[in-house]
Order: structure tokens, then C-alpha cells, then sequence
């Protein structure tokens, strides 16, 4: 019996172990090493890259693992251009180009793929893919580099088209397709390379409908006004600015409307569908900038406003003070000007009767606006001390060059001021963070000015330089800063 015991009890202690060793055990899946962070190599291609009398339809590209391919149609560029878009398809390992035009003889031609072509697992781009074959028995080899520059701006824009064309006369650039295309970095730098000899003209554009042609007056165009002239040797540093030859966001003033033309039912139709007319000041949490006027801002534009009707109260009698006030061109924000006294209460009162819209509404009851003046602690000081290096000053070729000074935040430029001997200060800023900018203001009016490019002369907008990094200016703080351009 005890001999028959000991038969079954070793295998059964030894499952009771196992069990509780399975309960307690932390089972962790194998590492798969570190993230592959390569981009596909490229281990032949058919024909061979650099392939003279080239006379193929397709091309086949071979990688080292599994590919696929990114938004390939827009980021494929083939200079010279091509009438119709290579057809790009990618399986398994292999990417195939179908060129569907007939390529020109003697011509070197560059299929620019971008960062298309990625693998499929960790998506690793390859960086500038390039092919390039010549259907002659030569490949060209010139080059122009250049960066791109937004004038008003001052910073780089990358993914913009500049364009290279045959063509002299102005109107190439809106009725043909450019002969050699190029997309700009994040830098704004752009390469041509491969290019044939000859007499170019050079621009740039920055379009919605990716026609490869200015057309449309919200499309912004940089030029250069001589030819770029290719020989013997490369061409580098053709620096362009970028500008938008009309202000889209301005719109002209609305015609007013005169309620006695109109029949008494159209007229009842009409305001029915108008929202009521309202005024909204313009205050930073109930209190008003010391330095600027206070605006109001109609929801309606506004045919006429009886402004000598409205009073503004000081201190906290709400004494009776003496104010101007102006109208902008589109008769929907006013202007309330003031000298405001630091730290005060003030009281604005338009008459419900004062404003009437184009459609003949007014206020529905008076309205009373109650603020405070912000006080002079609220504010920081920023003091620029302007030093201008030989190079730029032999770059601009103009003595008599404005230098302004800009505070800029949100895209806004907050505060400006030209810089006199070199020096610029700005008091009352609200606190925050902002971009320092340097307007080279040729006409020394004090703000950026577009340029012209269907005008005879042409004309070239004006250069803002954009200082990198940015101040925090804090409340009660006098910051000082050496701009050097």
C-alpha cells in the first residue's frame, strides 16, 4: 500500500507545482529589437539612373523591403515638365513609373519624387528620390539654388513652386507652363538641377488651384526682373521675396442701401432678416489700453451716426469730457478718442437713436458702457538698439534706407516705430510674447508695401527680416535688445 502511494504522490505534488507556477508567472512576449528608423534601399532600378538615349515607358525601382507610396501625384515633379503626370504604382518591393508623353530628343529629364516612396511598416521616407535620364547622348548638369523669402513676413515658405521658363516676355508666367519646376525646402531654399544652357526667367508662386500659373489676384508671386543666364558654370543665390500684389482681406464699403426706394412690404421682408443692430466695445477684461483710442464695433454698417448725441463720463462723478471720434471706411468700426487718465472709471452712453444702419435700424435702447483706464504698472517698456553689418548695408544699395521696428503677435503687428540713430522705444506694451521684425521701409511711410509685377516700372515689395527668438515682456519690465541685420 505505502508503496503504492508513493507511485501516484511525486507526479501529483509535481502538477500541483507546475499550476502554481503557470498562476504566478509574468509571461512577456520577446522583444522585437530596436525600431527600424532606415528608409528603403534602393538595390536596382530599370533602366539604370543617369541612362543616355533613354526610349522607355516604364521604369522599375527595386528596394530592399516592402514600399508604398505617399500622396505621389502631388509630390512628383518632372523637369522638364511633362504635359501628363507619370503614372506611380508600388507593390511589394517593387515602385513602377509609366510615362505617358512623348519626351523630347536631346533633353536631360529629373523625376523628382520627394519623400514619396516610404516603407510600409515604420513608414520611413526616403528623403529627395531622384531619377534622371537623358534622351540624348549627354546629361546636362547645370544648377541655380536660391532661397524664398515672404516679404512681408520674413520667414521661409516651404512647398512653393519657382519656376523656370524659355520664354522673355511678361506674360509667360499666366499663359505657359514652366519648362523647369522646383519646390521650396523648409528653409525656402530650392535646387534646380540638370538644367540645359540658356536664358531663363525665374518666379515663384504660392496658388491654391496648382496650375503653375498667376491668374488669381489671391496667389503670391515672386520674380526676378533680369533673366537668369545659364553657360559654363552654376548659378547660386538667387533670393527672391514673395508678396501678394493686392490686399485680399480688404473689402471695398458697402453701397448703402436707402429704405425709401424700396416698397414698404420688401422693405418689412428685409429687416425682418437682419439681425438687431448692436455696438461692442473693444476692451482687454473691462479696461481700456491708456495709449490708443477705444473702438466700437457696429454689427451692421452704419449710413449715418449722430456722435455729438454720445457722452463720455470721467472719475467717479462721470464728469462730462471732451472726445473725437472717426468712422472707418466701412462704416462699421468707430474710433473714440481720448487722453485716458490712468486707473479711472469712465462712462461711454449712445443714444438708442444716435447709429442707424443702412437698412434704417437703430439701437434697440440705449447702451452704457462702464470700463476703467488700465494704469502705467500694467505695461512693459522695450527698448531696440538697431546695428546694421557692412554686408547688408552693401546689399541694399540705398543710404537713405527707413529702418522700422515691429512688435509682432498673433501674425499682428502690435506695435512699430522707426529707428532713429539707430535706436527705437516703445512704452505701453501688453504684456506677452512677440516677434521681432525689421522693416527696410524704402518710401518711409512706416508700413510694408506690396509690389507690382504687371506695372511699368515693376516694382519689388519691401524686405521685412525677422530677428530669431522671441521677448516676453512682462508688466513693469523695461526689456533693452541689440537687433542685429
Amino acid at each position: 500500500m505505502y508503496r503504492y502511494i508513493r507511485s501516484w504522490a511525486f507526479p501529483l505534488f509535481f502538477l500541483m507545482i507546475s499550476v502554481l507556477l503557470t498562476r504566478c508567472a509574468n509571461i512577456v512576449p520577446p522583444s522585437g529589437g530596436p525600431r527600424d528608423s532606415l528608409p528603403p534601399t534602393l538595390l536596382a532600378v530599370n533602366p539604370k539612373d543617369s541612362s543616355l538615349h533613354f526610349k522607355n515607358k516604364k521604369v522599375y525601382f527595386v528596394f530592399d523591403e516592402f514600399v508604398e507610396l505617399d500622396n505621389v501625384n502631388d509630390k512628383i515633379i518632372v523637369s522638364p515638365t511633362l504635359k501628363r503626370t507619370p503614372i506611380v504604382t508600388a507593390k511589394l518591393h517593387t515602385v513602377t513609373m509609366e510615362i505617358k508623353d512623348t519626351l523630347k530628343e536631346n533633353t536631360t529629364y529629373t523625376f523628382n519624387f520627394a519623400d514619396a516612396i516610404r516603407d510600409i511598416n515604420e513608414r520611413n521616407a526616403i528623403p529627395d528620390f531622384q531619377y534622371v535620364v537623358s534622351t540624348g547622348n549627354y546629361l546636362d548638369s547645370l544648377q541655380v539654388t536660391g532661397q524664398l523669402i515672404d516679404a512681408e513676413t520674413g520667414r521661409p515658405d516651404s512647398n512653393i513652386a519657382v519656376m523656370l521658363y524659355r520664354g522673355v516676355e511678361d506674360s509667360v508666367v499666366s499663359k505657359e507652363k514652366p519648362v523647369y519646376y522646383a519646390k521650396t525646402k523648409s528653409d525656402g531654399s530650392f535646387r534646380f538641377k540638370n538644367l540645359a544652357p540658356g536664358s531663363y526667367k525665374i518666379f515663384a508662386l504660392k496658388e491654391e488651384d496648382r496650375d503653375l500659373q498667376y491668374n488669381q489676384p489671391s496667389e503670391l508671386i515672386a520674380f526676378r526682373e533680369e533673366p537668369v543666364v545659364l553657360k559654363e558654370t552654376n548659378i547660386a543665390d538667387i533670393n527672391m521675396l514673395l508678396f501678394m500684389e493686392r490686399d485680399s482681406t480688404i473689402k471695398p464699403p458697402p453701397e448703402p442701401v436707402d429704405s425709401a426706394d424700396l416698397d414698404e412690404p420688401v422693405q418689412e421682408e428685409k429687416k425682418k432678416k437682419l439681425p438687431k443692430l448692436q455696438a461692442t466695445p473693444t476692451l482687454d477684461g473691462g479696461q481700456q489700453e491708456l495709449p490708443q483710442p477705444m473702438t466700437i464695433t457696429f454689427n451692421l454698417p452704419l449710413r449715418n451716426l449722430d456722435s455729438a448725441r454720445m457722452t463720455l463720463g470721467e472719475d467717479s462723478a462721470y464728469t462730462p469730457v471732451t472726445f473725437t471720434s472717426t468712422m472707418d471706411s466701412t462704416h462699421t468700426r468707430l474710433s473714440i478718442g481720448y487722453t485716458w487718465k490712468e486707473g479711472l472709471p469712465y462712462r461711454l452712453i449712445i443714444p438708442k437713436d444716435a447709429p442707424t444702419d443702412t437698412a434704417g435700424q437703430q439701437l434697440a435702447r440705449a447702451d452704457t458702457i462702464s470700463f476703467k483706464a488700465k494704469k502705467v504698472s500694467d505695461y512693459a517698456i522695450f527698448s531696440g538698439t538697431l546695428k546694421i553689418s557692412d554686408s547688408t548695408r552693401n546689399a541694399l544699395h540705398n543710404d537713405s534706407m527707413h529702418y522700422v521696428i515691429q512688435l509682432v503677435q498673433d501674425k499682428t503687428i502690435k506695435y512699430s516705430g522707426e529707428a532713429v540713430n539707430g535706436l527705437w522705444l516703445q512704452k505701453f506694451i501688453t504684456p506677452g510674447e512677440y516677434e521681432v521684425r525689421v522693416l527696410l521701409d524704402k518710401n518711409g511711410n512706416g508700413k510694408w508695401d506690396r509690389g507690382n509685377y504687371y506695372t511699368q516700372p515693376k516694382k519689388q515689395p519691401e524686405r521685412v527680416i525677422l530677428i530669431p527668438g522671441k521677448q516676453n515682456l512682462k508688466a513693469y519690465w523695461s526689456v533693452k535688445q541689440t537687433i542685429e541685420i
